[in-house]
């Protein structure tokens, strides 16, 4: 998963679990992540805007609270123009939306920038106030789909000589239906036990990005078979599952 996400889905866990379970605030940084902090962005006096950082993520939920936060979601889109951009940073156009009891409704987006001297990525969100009408989105459990569509988008790997991504795509499957045990070398979202098999298989089947993906040297084999429409057809419902499968681990409990 594209790392940009990843953290996102950390940080919305973390702030869920102590905003409704009474948890501490826990949230530890990738070893890549160099440093993180949030820009506030408040209504005020005479001045107009007053902005207020918060040079880490503990810092960030405290002060959301402080704020009057009520609910946090993560969203992001299911569909994309260039599936290459997904292997850079600020390309999943995800954001963190925070509802306050003052009927304040304000995103959080993220601008990750490289440190050339520290070799680590220094990570700022901006808050942003959300004036137009808003429906607090809600997902569903789509594992049946999602299920469906390893199955089919496995064959098609296999038909077109892609038998590293087919494997893939079955560990994805085996963790979704449980067979194989979610595991990561990476500090885990803080989601209910319930949630992770189907949280690591999209975490597992995302294997969109840059040189060596889904979606680098796969399209022109299938486009030699003459599997043109199947390959894109079937990216795009893999990208929305995942996506979908995100947003209902991370959002739908409390």
């Amino acid at each position: 998963m594209n790392g940009e996400l990843y953290q996102m889905c950390s940080l919305t866990a973390a702030a869920k679990q102590a905003l409704f379970r009474g948890a501490d605030f826990e949230f530890e940084p990738l070893a890549y992540e160099n440093k993180i902090e949030f820009l506030f962005l408040e209504n005020i006096r005479q001045c107009g805007i007053l902005r207020r950082t918060a040079k880490n993520a503990e810092q960030w939920y405290k002060y959301c609270v402080k704020k009057g936060l009520r609910d946090i979601k993560l969203v992001m889109p299911t569909e994309v123009k260039d599936y290459r951009a997904l292997g850079f940073a600020n390309s999943s156009q995800s954001r963190i939306i925070c509802y306050f009891k003052n009927s304040e409704i304000t995103t959080f987006e993220p601008k990750w920038e490289f440190d050339q001297k520290r070799k680590m990525w220094n990570i700022l969100y901006t808050e942003r106030l959300l004036l137009i009408p808003f429906v607090k989105p809600y997902g569903e459990d789509n594992s049946d789909d999602f299920r469906e569509l390893l199955i089919e988008i496995g064959d098609l790997a296999e038909r077109i000589g892609c038998g590293n991504f087919a494997k893939i795509f079955e560990r994805a499957l085996n963790i979704l239906d449980g067979e194989e045990a979610p595991a990561s070398k990476v500090p885990l979202p803080n989601i209910p036990e319930k949630y992770l098999p189907l949280f690591f298989a999209a975490d597992t089947a995302d294997v969109f990005g840059a040189m060596g993906s889904w979606n680098d040297s796969p399209p022109y084999m299938a486009h030699e078979k003459g599997l043109d429409e199947e390959y894109w057809e079937l990216s795009a419902r893999l990208l929305k599952n995942i996506r979908l499968a995100v947003f209902y681990a991370i959002n739908e409990w409390r």
